[in-house]
């Protein structure tokens, strides 16, 4: 018996796929959708085993996990989970691609998609599983100080004119600057999950005071962000939304007078960019996304952190972003420190980064530095606004879908409904990946140095985009098809064990796609902390 909901969402994203590959001349490997119905079982079983956290806190994730689940199998009024499912998909091709070109015959490999799996991408915050209190307790404590009465992600405010506002302050330092520049009765370490109650009554009151442009300008002037929730119309009619919409979904630029071409031997067991070294300079998920995406496909990728992964303030929302990674601790205030980061990054094939536009600069880290050292290099960057009008201000994923209008059309301008989980950070970060794999066979090819570019922002244009093209028609000539089952037993669990971790045993959920020839790889999610250079694999 097939489901038909998933059987749609597979056809939606053979029209987004195809979309996909001639828009960036993608030599697509054969790509099979599949829509399995025993997958909502399957996911609703998962929900109550594999818990992170105990009794009582146990029900909280809970009550996250199973909505996110059951919208997995429902339509969508924003089709994220087959437009995940298309980008996933061509990022297999491009990666296959890679490596035939360092000598694998990869005659006879196909690309297998599922999109229930795929959707779950978009919920893999709430899934993933890990044990050990040291680690429990730090996420803990990072999930009661970010679940406050300012998050935008699941309260939004009406302001004097009558228009909603949302605030996104993810960091404690950007929750203090606008606790202080607004009339608040106490700084911002005195909101969290434990005061929400009382602090919503006070947010309602402070808010009606201002109309909602003004409180969007004062909370980027203070260093923070919040936005006037818009519709898409609204959106596109300001400067900034007409320079996003504006911009390509992926710009792919060739940088300098480099033509060194990148030089590697056959890939290895753990994959097509097995020896190709990754300097994650990212946070929380969206960046984060794009080097995880590279890792499963083999890459050697190394996460500065200035802390360890126990001490991150967002361990709450990292988690995930840890898989396949290897971290170095690096204070950049102290010059030693500071100096092996920039030799790290003149070994670096690949540079990905997601801090706000200027972070890095003070201490000689701008793009343009980074260039310096390193000619040759991969440049991708994932920031909100990209390099539009409002390149310097910072933002996060769920004011990306309020402000472009996302949430209006998923639900509507009296009440905006955000989407599920938070695809606006794992989307945009594929796109990045999709990306930066397209830039690898350009320098395998060609030689240079590349910039990729895209944006939480041009990823919430392009979720606009792929809805409007599979409103238009799902029939085609497509070069993929749709299948109810995959011969693999990659799928068999929700979750992938990985033993050996920086916190000891961890539980991801599984990738969404299965390439024949280049099978996942659960070594190639293992992490470790506290290293002194690149990792030996």
């Amino acid at each position: 018996m097939s489901n038909p909901v998933l059987e749609k969402k597979a056809k939606q994203a053979q029209v987004i796929y195809e979309d996909l590959i001639q828009r960036f001349g993608i030599d697509a490997i054969p790509t099979t959708f599949v829509a399995d119905e025993r997958r909502e079982a399957q996911f609703l079983k998962a929900c109550y085993k594999d818990n992170p956290f105990p009794p009582p806190l146990n029900i909280t994730i809970l009550k996250k996990r199973l909505p996110g689940v059951k919208l997995l199998f429902q339509d969508e009024t924003i089709l994220q989970t087959p437009a995940i499912a298309a980008v996933l998909s061509a990022c297999s091709s491009v990666a296959t691609r890679i490596g035939e070109l360092r000598g694998d015959n990869v005659d006879g490999a196909e690309t297998y998609c599922d999109v229930a799996f795929a959707g779950m991408q978009a919920i893999r915050l709430y899934m993933a599983d890990h044990q050990g209190w040291e680690f429990q307790k730090s996420r803990i404590l990072s999930g009661i100080r970010v679940n406050n009465a300012f998050n935008g992600s699941f309260f939004k405010y009406k302001a004097k004119d009558g228009r909603d506002v949302s605030f996104h302050v993810y960091y404690q330092s950007q929750l203090d600057k606008l606790a202080a520049a607004l009339p608040f009765s106490k700084p911002g370490t005195g909101y969290n999950m434990l005061s929400m109650t009382k602090d919503k009554a006070e947010m309602r009151k402070v808010v009606s005071q201002y109309d909602a442009l003004e409180l969007e300008e004062k909370s980027f002037e203070c260093g923070a962000c919040g936005c006037m929730i818009r519709s898409r119309e609204e959106w596109e009619a300001t400067e900034v939304g007409q320079a996003v919409k504006n911009m390509p979904l992926i710009r792919l630029d060739r940088e300098g007078k480099a033509a060194k071409k990148l030089k590697l031997g056959k890939p290895t067991a753990r994959g097509p960019l097995s020896g190709i070294k990754v300097l994650d300079l990212t946070h929380i998920i969206a960046g984060p996304a794009c080097s995880r995406v590279l890792a499963e496909y083999g890459a050697d990728v190394l996460l500065v952190r200035r802390g360890k992964f126990t001490e991150q303030e967002q361990a709450m929302l990292e988690f995930d972003g840890w898989a396949g990674k290897n971290s170095i601790q690096l204070d950049f205030n102290v010059p030693e420190q500071l100096e092996k980061c920039k030799e790290l990054i003149k070994q670096a094939d690949v540079i990905t980064y997601s801090y706000q536009n200027g972070t890095l600069d003070k201490f000689g880290l701008s793009e343009a530095e980074i260039r310096k050292l390193n000619p040759n290099v991969i440049y991708a960057n994932l920031m909100c606004f990209s390099d539009s009008v409002w390149k310097d201000r910072p933002g996060w994923a769920p004011l990306a879908e309020d402000i472009t209008g996302l949430s209006v059309r998923n639900g509507s301008l009296e009440q905006p409904v955000n989407l599920n989980g938070v695809p606006l950070d794992y989307f945009p970060g594929m796109i990045l990946a999709l990306g930066t794999l397209l830039a690898i066979v350009r320098k395998i090819t060609m030689g240079g140095g590349y910039k990729v570019t895209t944006s939480l922002t041009r990823g919430a244009q392009y979720l606009h985009e792929c809805t409007d093209l599979c409103e238009q028609s799902l029939e085609g000539d497509f070069s993929s098809r749709v299948a109810d089952r995959a011969n693999t037993n990659q799928w068999d669990n929700v979750l992938v064990p990985v033993g050996g971790t920086a916190v000891g045993y961890a539980c991801f959920p599984n990738r969404a796609t299965w390439n024949t020839f280049y099978p996942a790889n659960p070594d190639n999610l293992r992490f470790t902390d506290g290293n002194t250079g690149w990792s030996q694999k």
